[in-house]
């Protein structure tokens, strides 16, 4: 094994330390909010390559394109105290190139994240990936104020009220890639879990084209959640690949 491939595979180990936080010890505003995080991480404070980011400055340049091999499945419905969270079934996988990543979950955050150019979005979904070898991969997904989006109106009447309540419904089965967009344009970085401990070696996929929902659906998802989102991180001088198909 070479040096990045044995750094890679610890990047992506340290990223799967996230769960060793209690829920208690972190927020997103507050004495434990952002501004604290470095107390539990150094990373979250000391970290170069930090998510999320401006998509700004990209370069074109021919990639793989991304397949979204996922199945209709039932989910666990978790409401962490932070987000919303789907856990998926297993069997559903993100192919890249010759590489798959199985499915684990999705979430939301409100507002997104990451911003394109000047531009913002009030909600993000992410969907959490991992392939057999530990890596991690993202795939974020940005949403727009619009008409109702008819596979979140499947599950928002689902999703756990109260912090620490998790729900399974035998008849709410799920197809996350109804989520997305048809087109599965990405941009492409290098970057981290926006928890902590904000551990790096993440591989994101940033969606170009957002989804809509209504302004009820994001206003409900709002109300369950609050607002977790992240702070924008510094580039730090990282590319950003706009990514044209093979």
């Amino acid at each position: 094994m070479n040096f990045r491939q044995s750094l890679g595979s610890l990047l992506a180990a340290s990223a799967l330390a996230a769960a060793a936080f209690a829920q208690d010890d972190w927020s997103y505003s507050g004495s434990n909010g952002a501004d604290s995080w470095g107390s539990l991480s150094s990373v979250c404070a000391n970290g170069s390559m930090q998510s999320p980011i401006v998509i700004e400055g990209t370069e074109a340049v021919y990639m793989n394109r991304l397949e979204t091999l996922y199945s209709v499945a039932p989910v666990d419905m978790v409401n962490d105290r932070h987000t919303v969270k789907f856990n998926y079934a297993s069997g559903s996988v993100m192919k890249v190139g010759p590489k798959l990543f199985e499915l684990m979950n999705f979430h939301f955050h409100t507002p997104a994240e990451h911003k394109v150019l000047t531009t913002s979005f009030p909600l993000e979904i992410h969907f959490d990936h991992k392939a057999a070898d530990g890596s991690l991969a993202r795939i974020a997904v940005l949403v727009k104020e619009g008409r109702p989006n008819a596979a979140a109106e499947e599950i928002l009447p689902y999703v756990p009220l109260e912090p620490d309540q998790t729900s399974r419904r035998p008849e709410v089965k799920v197809n996350a890639r109804d989520l997305m967009p048809n087109d599965h344009a990405y941009y492409r970085y290098m970057g981290s879990l926006t928890t902590p401990p904000c551990s790096e070696g993440v591989n994101w996929y940033v969606m170009k084209e957002p989804v809509e929902f209504s302004s009820q659906q994001i206003a409900t998802l709002r109300g369950i959640m609050g607002e977790n989102a992240r702070p924008l991180q510094p580039r730090n001088n990282r590319m950003i690949l706009d990514a044209l198909p093979n």
